[in-house]
C-alpha cells in the first residue's frame, strides 16, 4: 500500500459555511509505503481508520482560516468534520469520541464536531504480506518522534547512548521538501557516532495536492493539528512494533510552553508536546489499539540547554548544528538556514549557548554577537527577544518552596500540567534553572557588548 486508501471527508465552519467535500488521493495524500517496507505488513483496519481521521483533521486545520474574535481575544473556529472509516461504530463510541474531541479541542482551542460514515468500498489489502512473526518481537525498538529540530535530534542522541543495543525507529511526517533530507543527515551522523547503531527511519509524507480543486485556497498558517497527525503516525508504528511507548524529545520548558506574552494562550501557543495533550493522545491510541500505549517525555524536567548539553557531552555537537529550528525557514528565508529573530531561533540560541555549542554563519541576524550587529536590526524585529527577556524578569521572584508568580501557577494548573501543589515542585525547579541560564548569558553578553543584555544583566 503506497498511500492511504481513498476515502471522502466533508467539513464546514459554522451554520452558514458551505459544506466542502474532499477525496483522499485527489486533494491530499498520506504516504504509507514506509510501513510495508519496514514491517512487511499494512496497518490494521482500525489503525488505518486512525490515520484517516488524523489526516482529515490535519487537512481541515490547514484549509479553514481562523477568524479573529475580538471579544474572546483568540482565533476560534467551530468545525464540523465527517470522515469515511471502516469501523464507524467504534469511533462513534462515547468514550472514544469523547477522548478524540477533547484531544483536538485542547490542541487547537477550537470546537470540533466529528462524525463518522461507513466506507462501503472494498476493505484495504490484507495486513501481512508474508507469513512469520513481527521482526521486532525479539528486540523491541525505541520508537520516537523526530521532527528535525534541535530537541528531537539532541534527545535522540542522548537516548541512543542510554539504549546502546536497542534498534531505533524515529518517526517523521514530512510536509516540506528539505525535511526528509534534514533528518536523514542527522541519522547519518548518529550512525557515525554510534558505530553499529541500528536505525530504521519511518519517514511518511503528508501532502496537499494544490494542483487539484484546492488551487486558490488560502492556508491557515497556525496549523495546530499537525501534531495530532504526527502523534497518530507514531502510535501506529508503536502498535505494529509491539512496544508500549512513543518517546517525544521535547524539553520541559518547550513542552509546557509558558506564554511569552499575556495574549499568547490557547490557539496562539503550540501544544504539540504538551503533557496533557500527550496524555489524551495516549488514552485515544490505547483505546484504538486495545492495549496501553503511552507518549513519554523523558526530558520533561530538563531545560533545552540541559538536553543539548547532554548531547554535547556525548560528542554530538555536529548533530546539534545539523538541525533547523526557525519557523520561517525555508518558506521565507532561503540564504540562511535560520532567521535568528523568531521565538524558535531565540530559544535555540539560548540552549546552544548554555550547552557551549558554537554556531557560525547560521543566522541571518546575530543576536548573540557584537553591539554594532545588533544595532542593524530594526527595533520592531526585537519584539520576541524582548518577550523572552520580560518572561525572565517575571520569573525573577520565583522561589522553590516560596513565592510562585501567579502566571506560572495559573498556567501549570489551567493546562493540567499539575493537579496539586506538591506535583508543581519539579517544574518550579525547571523554570528556576531556565531563568538562571538566561541571567548567566546576559551577564556574559553585557561583558561582550551585546546591546540587549543591558535589559537583563545585573549592574
Amino acid at each position: 500500500m503506497k498511500y492511504l486508501p481513498s476515502f471522502k471527508l466533508w467539513f464546514s465552519q459554522g451554520p452558514d459555511d458551505p459544506r466542502q467535500e474532499l477525496v483522499a488521493g485527489r486533494h491530499f495524500h498520506l504516504g504509507l509505503g514506509a510501513f510495508g517496507r519496514l514491517f512487511w505488513a499494512n496497518p490494521s483496519r482500525r489503525l488505518l481508520d486512525l490515520l484517516r481521521i488524523a489526516m482529515s483533521v490535519y487537512v481541515v486545520d490547514r484549509l479553514v482560516r481562523r477568524r479573529q474574535q475580538a471579544q474572546q481575544g483568540r482565533w476560534f473556529r467551530s468545525l464540523k468534520l465527517s470522515v469515511e472509516v471502516q469501523e464507524p461504530d467504534f469511533w462513534q463510541n462515547g468514550d472514544v469520541l469523547g477522548t478524540l474531541t477533547e484531544c483536538l479541542e485542547f490542541l487547537s482551542e477550537d470546537g470540533w464536531d466529528v462524525t463518522f460514515l461507513k466506507d462501503e468500498r472494498d476493505p484495504p489489502p490484507r495486513e501481512r504480506f508474508l507469513p512469520g512473526e513481527n521482526p521486532f518481537v525479539a528486540n523491541p525498538p525505541l520508537v520516537c518522534l523526530s521532527s528535525g529540530g534541535l530537541d528531537s535530534a539532541a534527545g535522540l542522541g542522548v537516548r541512543m547512548a542510554q539504549n546502546s543495543n536497542r534498534p531505533v525507529i524515529p518517526v517523521t511526517v514530512w510536509h516540506q521538501a528539505k525535511q526528509r533530507e534534514l533528518v536523514e543527515r542527522q541519522y547519518e551522523l548518529l550512525r557515525k557516532r554510534y558505530d553499529g547503531a541500528v536505525i530504521h527511519p519511518m519517514i511518511v509524507k503528508s501532502a496537499m495536492l494544490w494542483d487539484s480543486e484546492l488551487n486558490g485556497w488560502k492556508q491557515e498558517l497556525s496549523q495546530r493539528c499537525r501534531s495530532f497527525l504526527f502523534a497518530a503516525v507514531g502510535s501506529v508504528v508503536a502498535a505494529m512494533s509491539g512496544v508500549a511507548a512513543v518517546e517525544v524529545f521535547e524539553s520541559g520548558v518547550g513542552a509546557i510552553n509558558l506564554p511569552l506574552l499575556a495574549g499568547m494562550v490557547g490557539s496562539k501557543a503550540t501544544r504539540g508536546s504538551h503533557p496533557h495533550f500527550l496524555r489524551l493522545m495516549s488514552r485515544l491510541v490505547s483505546l484504538a489499539v486495545g492495549r496501553e500505549i503511552v507518549f513519554h517525555l523523558p526530558f520533561l524536567e530538563k531545560t533545552k540547554g540541559q538536553v543539548v548539553g547532554q548531547a554535547a557531552a556525548l560528542g554530538l555537537q555536529e548533530l546539534a548544528r545539523a538541525t533547523v529550528s526557525c519557523v520561517h525557514y525555508p518558506l521565507h528565508v532561503q540564504t540562511n538556514k535560520q532567521c535568528g529573530l523568531c521565538p524558535a531561533c531565540i530559544f535555540r540560541r539560548q540552549a546552544m549557548a548554555v550547552a557551549g555549542v558554537e554556531e557560525n554563519g547560521v543566522y541571518k541576524h546575530n543576536l548573540f554577537g557584537l553591539d554594532h550587529e545588533n544595532g542593524q536590526i530594526p527595533e520592531d524585529d526585537l519584539e520576541y527577544l524582548k518577550a523572552f527577556l520580560l518572561q525572565v524578569v517575571n520569573l525573577g521572584p520565583l522561589q522553590v518552596g516560596g513565592f510562585v508568580p501567579q502566571p506560572v501557577r495559573r498556567h501549570l494548573f489551567a493546562t493540567n500540567v499539575v493537579s496539586t501543589e506538591e506535583s508543581m515542585v519539579p517544574f518550579l525547579h525547571l523554570f528556576s534553572r531556565y531563568r538562571d541560564e538566561w541571567l548567566s548569558i546576559a551577564a556574559e553578553g553585557k561583558y561582550c557588548g551585546w546591546a540587549w543584555a543591558n535589559l537583563l544583566a545585573p549592574v
